[in-house]
């Protein structure tokens, strides 16, 4: 197929963003998320509540986990 000179070839068509993809991936930073702030919970929730002082809930927390 012969081209014309000086005619720039066509624009490539744009590309289209898949909408699951995007929405997987959210879901799976979220599910991130929340499973590390769990471990943080489980590992420093009672520090962390000795250090802000509220000692009526330790007691919960301790037997939650």
């Amino acid at each position: 197929m012969a081209e014309a000179f000086g005619t720039p070839p066509p624009p490539p068509p744009p590309k289209k963003s898949n909408a699951w993809l995007v929405a997987l991936a959210v879901v799976f930073i979220l599910c991130c998320c929340c499973v590390g702030t769990i471990g943080l919970l489980i590992a420093f929730g009672q520090d962390i509540l000795n250090e802000l002082g509220i000692y009526v809930l330790v007691p919960a927390l301790t037997a939650l986990f």
